[in-house]
């Protein structure tokens, strides 16, 4: 989900390649130093912990501001968790290049430079290239458990997965920095990390500038309180079945609906066989808004039959007292172009002791009689489980409704 990143410039001293040359002055520019300890970097993306938890796997990942960093420093990041078993397991760290998580050209830097304090080895580097075909290039390094500083240059990032082996860099297509585990490590990891920084910037002007044209793939989204949500008056929707969804991910059991009492605002509740996990969720409304049930694009779950003409995301994580991901109303032709993320009007609030999740939408998206939803659920990486699995429930208005939570 034109974006410009404030930077700190820190003035150092390089020798010139020359020997007897005058040294000349390079600078860098600070990502994030962890010194007020909110995890949110200049950009305004926070860094989040993402591991093969999202995909359905077993790794459990807490990311955290912690008290002294390096060299004595105020604050860093600590990120800690148990990483599944198999091939599949990982954890890491991850922030956006820049502000809402475009494309950014890193064309005037050569590298990167951060401290880190922990035990053995992990991958550092960027995810770049375009959208709809991202690839980690990543450099394999050994913390220690004092703290350390390492330096990662462009020219030794290695693109990481099978196949990808010959995929080429591109400093003008960088669009996340992170720090993850090696494959194959399972169990108890922990690593801490300060002074975040991009290295070799010739001046100030050096900081990643994000593609102009390219919508952003992030935004920030503040939760709804969930205690007035459970008693509106909410009407039955759609029922589904426990399992028939991807295993590991939320799994949807009943949908309602209900209009704000105070805003005009339609609510719809997902009910959840199980609670939602506490750092991330992914939540869509497919709505066929025109009547016309045959135009639109298909659903891509187990409803293909279903066809949208407006389509309703939050796939997000927890970052503080926010949530910060995909989050918009598309139209179709915006799906197609991957473009989820906008200033449309979402809410949504999570309550976990209730097993459920809200959103919701303008009232005059659907307003009228004709609309039909399909609504689903998973993480904020992937799609997990449709409700109906068949045909579509039907928001009919002025149905007698009846109180309760």
């Amino acid at each position: 989900m034109s974006r410009s990143a404030a930077c700190t410039i820190i003035g150092l001293l390089a020798l010139a390649g020359a020997a007897g040359a005058a040294p000349v002055q390079t600078t860098t520019v600070r990502i994030d130093d962890f010194e007020d300890r909110d995890l949110v970097p200049s950009t305004g993306v926070a860094w989040v912990p993402l591991g093969d938890d999202l995909l359905g796997g077993t790794t459990t990942l807490r990311l955290k501001p912690i008290r002294g960093g390096a060299g004595g420093s105020r604050g860093a990041l600590h990120l800690e968790g148990t990483i599944g078993e198999g091939p599949a397991g990982f954890g890491g760290a991850w922030t956006a290049v820049a502000d809402g998580g475009r494309a950014a050209d890193l064309g005037r830097l050569t590298g990167l430079r951060l401290s880190l304090r922990g035990t053995g080895d992990l991958l550092i580097g960027v995810r770049g290239g375009p959208l709809a075909k991202s690839v980690n290039f990543m450099k394999r390094v050994t913390a220690t458990p004092d703290w350390s500083s390492v330096e990662i240059p462009f020219s030794s990032l290695r693109p990481q997965g099978k196949g990808l082996e010959n995929e080429p860099w591109d400093a003008g297509q960088a669009r996340w920095i992170g720090v993850q585990t090696v494959p194959g490590v399972a169990g108890p990891f922990s690593v801490d990390i300060d002074d975040v920084a991009w290295t070799g910037a010739d001046s100030a002007g050096a900081a990643p500038i994000s593609v102009s044209n390219e919508p952003p793939v992030s935004r920030v989204l503040v939760p709804d309180d969930e205690a007035p949500l459970r008693a509106l008056p909410w009407r039955p929707l759609a029922e589904d079945g426990r399992g028939d969804g991807h295993a590991g991910l939320p799994d949807a059991r009943a949908l309602f609906v209900a209009q704000d009492p105070t805003r005009p605002l339609t609510w719809f509740r997902i009910d959840l066989q199980d609670p939602p996990p506490a750092g991330w969720m992914g939540v869509n409304l497919a709505l066929d808004t025109d009547g016309d049930p045959a135009n639109g694009t298909a659903w891509w779950g187990k409803n293909t039959a279903f066809h949208f003409d407006r389509l309703v995301t939050a796939w997000v994580f927890r970052a503080g007292d926010a949530y910060q991901g995909t989050v918009g109303i598309a139209s179709p032709e915006d799906v197609a172009a991957m473009s989820l993320t906008n200033r449309e009007e979402v809410h949504l609030a999570i309550d976990r002791a209730a097993k459920r999740a809200y959103v919701g939408v303008p009232s005059a998206l659907v307003r009228a009689e004709s609309v039909r939803v399909v609504a689903a659920v998973g993480s904020a990486f992937l799609f997990a489980d449709d409700l109906p699995n068949e045909g579509a429930a039907r928001l009919a208005p002025d149905v007698p409704r009846r109180a309760g939570n």
